[in-house]
């Protein structure tokens, strides 16, 4: 399988994550989302997957500070909580994502 590819990505708020795809579909993301979903391995157990970020302590108001292309093949994100370790492969956020068809 091809790895999916963003033609962009842009912050429309503190709270809010799109990536345009080169195949026309759009993924919107939420900052809590994603967050809750880092897969660095202080938020999930290397050897087993098992979860270790407990969603409790995560703000729902979380911000996105910024975010950051890594490698060709994924991008990091900066978030309020002082979190940023984990890299986000795209085909993470394509599957996180859920896109939907341009209208």
């Amino acid at each position: 399988m091809n790895q999916p590819l963003p033609k962009k990505a842009d912050l429309l708020s503190p709270f809010r994550f799109r990536i345009e795809w080169r195949d026309g579909s759009v993924s919107e993301y939420s900052a809590r989302d994603l967050r809750l979903a880092c897969p660095c391995a202080s938020c999930i157990e290397e050897g087993t997957g098992r979860v270790l970020l407990d969603p409790r302590t995560v703000p729902e108001d979380i911000l996105v500070l910024g975010a950051e292309l890594v490698g060709r093949y994924g991008l990091s994100f900066v978030w309020s909580d002082g979190h940023k370790t984990g890299i986000f492969a795209f085909g993470m956020l394509r599957e996180l994502g859920a896109p939907r068809s341009p209208s």
